[in-house]
């Protein structure tokens, strides 16, 4: 029984001086949410920091094909190649110059 009688005088000597201490309290509660949020802001800046780094990955991809494809289109598009095409599929010639018509206005 010595016990239990114990227990709500030590529970109120602990907040007696926590009462009397007060200031030290708070300053100790203040140092312990600005250390949370020390780590949750330090948290947060590698979050972002990672995903800058994947989204400038993704760019530098998308640059490198987007070259590819510039250089795919100027190859289809080179004029020898296009001549190439049209007489072998399309079976088209030169037109000589008897056949050419001039219009004038």
């Amino acid at each position: 029984m010595d016990e239990v009688s114990r227990q709500p005088n030590l529970l109120r000597a602990i907040l007696k001086d926590v009462w009397r201490n007060k200031q030290h309290f708070l300053l100790l509660v203040a140092a312990v949410v600005s250390a949370f949020c020390v780590v949750w802001t330090t948290h947060h800046a590698r979050m972002f920091v990672e995903q800058r780094e994947s989204l400038m990955m993704s760019r530098d991809a998308l640059n490198v094909e987007w070259r590819h494809l510039l250089i795919e289109q100027n190859t289809l598009a080179e004029h020898s190649r296009v001549e190439s095409i049209a007489k072998k599929r399309l079976d088209m010639h030169r037109p000589k110059i008897e056949e050419q018509v001039v219009i004038t206005n």
